[in-house]
């Protein structure tokens, strides 16, 4: 899963020292073997799925069916698929029992080999997940905004799908799926499909359709007591009743956001883009027809002047590429990753906020020298791996975000954005609702009539480190405003005579990153000046302050914000845990909110502040 920016990670150097133009050597036209699945869709593929399951919150686990519907390429009598910690009950071929097995075994789960003829045209396999199912997250009551009823939602990117659906769970693998969902009275069910309900339905009962063909990944489910609110023709938000007002306002800019996407990558793939907010959520994920984004996305500060949210912008990005377009295998990630990234800036420029676009296209280059900067394993900062090492898994770090973004912001550059939009509408054109890989990619650019060889494409893909001809990004003119402010404050200018007017709540968020150091001696001056302990959503740095403070007035700023139980508030009790009062503090307050928290975020937190008591 993804946010729209990696964490900026040790800031090492911030000079970037270009690598030298080298040949490289190119890899055969084969995608490597996908290593993290023990499936077999070369010889017998599962093309569509019909799902059929219950959600069973006491026991938290899913029970049913899932029928598969086969495409025969040889005569095999073998069709395998991909489990983990799954309880298989009875699998039929055609309506008639047919012998299966586990076969082998991996950190990720087991081959399910199942004797099929070779017309065999569907497999149905009976089955319940397990509580150690990787792929699906159940929350109490208590762990949700509304503290009324139960949650579930599902995860499965990279290859978590086969912890609550036995299916071929390789990125390569595309199928369609009709899905019917029995939950708990008062329940709404939600897939990434068309079908999604506008009210919770007193039956229980919801039936799903995806007519496109997607990987596993991208197969989605979320349960809990949802209201929706429509935000134009094809857009809309499901969110907990006591968080959906507040994320039908700040997500009001949907309907432009879509429209700009098309703008510059032409007609949307899907029928609907609607996004959930599930509860304890973390990031983004690019689920088609329903984007998934965490709640804290979601301030409650209801902003005068919106901006378009860069996480969102991501996420619709994936639409095209991840969702339409996929990488065969976890090697060439960046094929997803990098170019959401790099559209998710194209998307807030067409949307009219250029400070925005070019503050995350120079914050994602200091992230890429900085990491490079770490001196990390050469064939760690390649973009396509040739090869994944004993345990290692597939890794969303900064190459597969911002080296591929920058290689296609390079390209932007060199070739002119006409052109190269020219090349990637037909790069999508070439490949819809398809795999593509590093060759796909590179034969379509060599073959471009604006291609020539200074573009280094070659060595962006296949070469480690960042090459030499990688673009210059320009001063952000945010940082630049923002960073004037905040040395005339540490000059002494009075936080009511600093010049913010037309600031966004980025842009106070960004005026505290800077004035971090000096912010505690100077808190109740900027309150009165800025009502930062006023807002649901401080900036997060300000809540960092206010746990190094500990005054009274941050205290009942941090018993108020804490006792919310967000994912995002792990810096704060990160905070808390540095000093000797902080702890105690800490310890204090942690045993009287810990059951608002989930189970991961909750053995952090105690890590975090040492704390000794019993955190279920």
């Amino acid at each position: 899963m993804r946010a729209r920016r990696l964490v900026l990670l040790l800031a090492v150097l911030l000079t970037f020292v270009a690598a030298k133009h080298r040949g490289v050597q190119l890899p055969d036209r084969d995608p490597i073997p996908d290593v993290f699945s023990l499936s077999n869709p070369t010889r017998v593929t599962s093309t569509h799925l019909d799902l059929d399951l219950t959600v069973d919150f006491n026991a938290q686990v899913l029970r049913g069916s899932v029928t598969h519907t086969l495409l025969h390429r040889t005569a095999d009598t073998e069709f395998i698929v991909d489990t983990n910690f799954l309880n298989v009950e009875n699998i039929t071929a055609d309506g008639q029992p047919t012998p299966w097995k586990y076969l082998g075994s991996a950190p990720n789960g087991s081959a399910l080999v199942i004797t099929v003829g070779p017309k065999t045209n569907r497999v149905r396999i009976d089955y319940h997940t397990s509580t150690a199912a990787v792929g699906l997250h159940w929350l109490k009551a208590q762990e949700t905004r509304s503290r009324a009823l139960p949650a579930l939602w599902s995860e499965n990117e990279p290859d978590m799908a086969r912890s609550w659906i036995p299916l071929q769970d390789t990125p390569s693998v595309r199928v369609t799926y009709d899905a019917t969902i029995h939950t708990p009275t008062n329940e709404m069910a939600l897939m990434s499909a068309t079908g999604n309900p506008t009210s919770i339905r007193s039956d229980g009962t919801y039936h799903f359709s995806m007519p496109h063909s997607i990987p596993a990944y991208l197969i989605a489910l979320t349960v809990a007591k949802y209201e929706f609110r429509d935000m134009g023709n094809r857009t809309g938000v499901y969110a907990e009743p006591a968080l959906i007002d507040d994320t039908q306002y700040e997500m009001q800019f949907l309907p432009d956001m879509l429209g700009a996407a098309e703008r510059i990558l032409g007609p949307y793939p899907f029928e609907r883009y609607d996004l959930v907010f599930p509860p304890k959520y973390p990031g983004g994920m690019e689920n088609p027809e329903l984007n998934f984004i965490g709640q804290d996305a979601i301030t409650g500060n209801h902003p005068a002047v919106l901006v378009p949210s860069g996480l969102v912008a991501h996420e619709l990005s994936h639409s095209w590429f991840g969702d339409l377009m996929t990488c065969a295998e976890w090697n060439d990630l960046w094929l997803n990753e990098g170019f959401a990234t790099y559209y998710a800036t194209r998307i807030e420029e067409a949307m009219g906020a250029p400070d925005f676009a070019g503050y995350a296209l120079i914050t994602d280059r200091q992230a890429l020298d900085n990491f490079l900067a770490l001196k990390i394993a050469p064939r760690l900062t390649v973009l396509h791996r040739a090869a994944f090492v004993g345990s290692e898994r597939p890794s969303f770090t900064v190459i597969n975000y911002q080296k591929g973004e920058m290689f296609l912001k390079t390209l932007e550059d060199e070739m002119g954005r006409t052109a190269f939009d020219a090349f990637i509408a037909h790069y999508m054109a070439s490949h819809p609702f398809h795999w593509v890989d590093d060759v796909s990619f590179r034969d379509t650019i060599i073959n471009d009539p604006a291609y020539r060889d200074g573009l280094l494409v070659d060595d962006w893909i296949y070469g480690s480190g960042a090459p030499s001809n990688i673009a210059q990004i320009p001063p952000s003119a945010l940082l630049a405003r923002v960073g004037a402010q905040a040395d005339a404050f540490r000059a002494g200018t009075k936080a009511a005579d600093l010049d913010t007017a037309g600031w966004t709540y980025f842009d106070f968020g960004q005026f505290v990153v800077k004035i971090n150091d000096v912010v505690v001696p100077r808190m109740s001056e900027l309150d009165a000046a800025f009502g930062f302990s006023k807002l649901p959503s401080p900036p997060l740095n300000w809540l960092d302050a206010a746990a190094r403070s500990l005054d009274a007035n941050s205290k009942a700023l941090l018993d108020r914000y804490l006792s919310i139980g967000k994912t995002d508030s792990l810096s704060v009790w990160y905070t808390l845990g540095q000093t000797a009062a902080g702890r105690a503090y800490a310890n204090t307050l942690f045993g009287k909110v810990l059951n608002v928290y989930d189970s991961t975020t909750r053995r952090q937190i105690q890590q975090y502040i040492g704390y000794s008591g019993a955190v279920p």
